[in-house]
């Protein structure tokens, strides 16, 4: 006797691509803390900035800021696995193609949401925040302007996302390994 395991539903993929969002963005957690050892800003500037747009401060504002990282990875995540499950040259046929195709996704993120929001959004609410002021320390305010001018920022934003999406991609390719295992390959990995 065989058992046929049931096909996703739309709300099956979504959880499968919030999972794997989420566990792309834990894997950029750490990184972001190093990234600010790296540039010798003050531990949890990159966290920070978010919080800070959205007016909070100190702890706060680190914490929020994590919490938007996370549920702006699972969003993607999310969004990410429906659509390839929409369209047949997205199929998660294969974890290559899965890695692939969540680099492709990431990028686009990057390019048309990160770009626009860090240039248009996020840095004039920071350059406000940048007079001086008792609320900042001047570390507080040199790591604000380092994000906010530095071009190392937006090269260092861009290899994580990359990076995320690579994660994103195999995370997403082990959990519906099952549903696309019987899908016909049209060539190698697609």
């Amino acid at each position: 006797m065989s058992v046929t395991q049931p096909k996703l539903t739309k709300l099956g993929f979504m959880k499968a691509g919030t999972g794997a969002g989420l566990i792309a963005g834990f894997g950029l957690f750490s990184s972001f803390f190093g990234i600010d050892q790296w540039l010798d800003l003050p531990v949890g500037t990159f966290y920070k900035t978010i919080g800070l747009t959205m007016g909070l401060d100190q702890f706060s504002a680190i914490a929020s800021g994590f919490l938007a990282h996370m549920g702006t990875a699972s969003l993607i995540g999310a969004m990410y696995v429906l659509a390839s499950s929409k369209w047949r040259f997205f199929q998660l046929v294969t974890v290559p193609k899965a890695i692939m195709t969540g680099v492709l996704t990431a990028m686009i993120v990057f390019a048309f949401v990160f770009v626009p929001i860090h240039m248009f959004v996020m840095s004039p609410i920071l350059e406000v925040q940048l007079v001086p002021t008792d609320n900042y320390s001047f570390d507080e305010q040199n790591g604000l302007a380092t994000v906010l001018y530095d071009s190392k920022v937006l090269y260092i934003a861009m290899i994580l996302h990359i990076v995320y999406g690579a994660i994103l991609g195999l995370m997403s390719g082990f959990f519906l390994h099952d549903e696309y295992e019987k899908v016909p390959r049209k060539r190698g990995i697609f």
